[in-house]
């Protein structure tokens, strides 16, 4: 096609023909240019792939990210170079974010500080960066359960506890458990308190138990002294025992000094 255009500009050109023949440095350049295969950020590698070699084009893919694994066929493309002959993708896992720049770490979100929060408002705010977000009472006597509800009966109780520590990242979007009160309560000082102590199972074992010296913990007594209360005293405390005399630690005698009279 290049040709026959050629030629016609000849037979067109006249007198005017010889002269751009004879100007030093006059060239005629015919680039042929492969098909594009159209930008592929954003598609899954299995798909960008394909796309590519039906172009006949070689391609490559590696890991976007510093941690220079191999990239699977869910992962996503981050990136793409193209030459005359190549193209060249760099992925992430499929759900993770991208990198600023081919080659840096994935920029993966922090579990933000959600404790004082509504349950409404936790769930709004950890949005897609987390999977199910569970709410459950924070007493062990009450009980609370919803799973990523913001309108539910549970929306305003307050947030006390949260499964996944502030600040941590927040890979592979892991599931959240919120532990929360209703909303004028306070939070317990630690997970595992009970709101009434008298429910606390250690807390009846210590009600009812036996004091260590064997006695009754509401009766009050004590051992017997062996007296008969009155001041009168019984044969036993005269027994002189088998061998006779007053036994080990003396007898009992009731009278002064000096005997009764």
């Amino acid at each position: 096609m290049a040709v026959v255009l050629l030629l016609l500009l000849l037979r067109s050109c006249g007198d005017d023909c010889d002269d751009a023949a004879s100007t030093p440095n006059a060239t005629l350049t015919i680039t042929a240019t492969p098909s594009p295969a159209g930008s592929q950020v954003g598609k899954s590698v299995e798909s960008a792939l394909e796309r590519v070699r039906q172009t006949g084009l070689s391609v490559v893919v590696h890991d976007a990210s510093d941690r220079d694994e191999k990239p699977g066929g869910d992962w996503t493309v981050c990136f793409e170079k193209a030459t005359l002959s190549k193209v060249a993708f760099a992925a992430v896992p499929d759900g993770a974010p991208c990198p600023k720049k081919d080659g840096q770490r994935i920029p993966w979100p922090k579990m933000p500080n959600v404790k004082g929060a509504t349950y409404a408002d936790a769930v709004e705010k950890l949005g897609d960066a987390v999977g199910a977000v569970t709410i459950e009472a924070a007493y062990e006597d009450e009980a609370a359960y919803d799973t990523n509800n913001e309108a539910g009966d549970y929306a305003n109780w307050k947030v006390c506890f949260q499964s996944v520590k502030a600040g941590t990242r927040l890979a592979q979007e892991p599931d959240v458990i919120l532990h929360a009160v209703e909303k004028d309560d306070a939070c317990p000082s630690s997970k595992g308190l009970y709101k009434n102590p008298k429910y606390d199972p250690d807390y009846l074992d210590r009600e009812y138990a036996e004091p260590e010296d064997g006695t009754s913990a509401d009766d009050g007594s004590s051992a017997d002294d062996g007296s008969s209360g009155d001041g009168g005293s019984s044969e036993e405390d005269y027994y002189p025992g088998d061998k006779g005399g007053c036994p080990p630690g003396g007898c009992y005698n009731p009278c002064p000094p000096g005997g009764c009279r």
